[in-house]
């Protein structure tokens, strides 16, 4: 990658595009690994700072985003571990009621918002897992295995979250409503703000 080699240099240029392609995406996975704020800002901080003073130490990476995804879930995880103050709560415990609004001026039909509204009370029940692995492939569209890697489980766990996860939210929709299941699961996706 011509970005990565140029950063990896020392060309600051390519550091602060770095910074400009993915901190936005950072930032908003990070909200699916924790809900502190201060923390995922001081790690995505710090993890940009730590990328810039280690740059010529750094290997080759067939995906910038994957790299960058993957090293601020570890050192959120770290710092969660080391700190006595975060070891009180499991970073899987993750609320994201609130993370899932369904943009209602997009919605045309009483029918569609019906079912975008059985799909989030579905979605709110899926395991921190769950929407974690659903987030990583549907919005920030990693490969299964990119997924595996970035979670820090095997492949067949990560598919196994994608699965029953769908299958929990294509089963909560059949149930309520046959005629819009796809349509429902299709907009629920593309209006979903992460």
């Amino acid at each position: 990658m011509d970005l990565w080699y140029a950063f990896r240099q020392g060309d600051e240029a390519a550091f602060q595009q770095m910074y400009r392609l993915y901190a936005r995406d950072l930032l908003n996975y990070g909200y699916k690994v924790t809900n502190d704020v201060p923390l995922i800002e001081d790690s995505i901080h710090d993890l940009f700072i730590e990328l810039w003073q280690s740059r010529t130490n750094l290997s080759d990476t067939d995906s910038i985003r994957f790299y960058l995804f993957r090293s601020l879930r570890n050192k959120i995880n770290k710092t969660r571990h080391r700190d006595p103050f975060f070891q009180a709560s499991d970073i899987d415990t993750v609320h994201t009621a609130d993370d899932f609004i369904i943009e209602n001026t997009l919605i045309e039909h009483e029918q569609r918002e019906q079912v975008h509204q059985q799909l989030r009370k579905s979605y709110d029940l899926l395991t921190p897992r769950q929407q974690e692995a659903l987030n990583l492939r549907f919005y920030q569209h990693f490969s299964n295995e990119e997924i595996a890697r970035i979670m820090g489980v095997n492949y067949q766990s990560a598919c196994r979250f994608i699965y029953s996860a769908l299958k929990t939210l294509r089963e909560a929709v059949r149930i309520f409503s046959w005629g819009l299941l796809w349509v429902g699961l299709d907009e629920f996706f593309k209006h979903i703000q992460p």
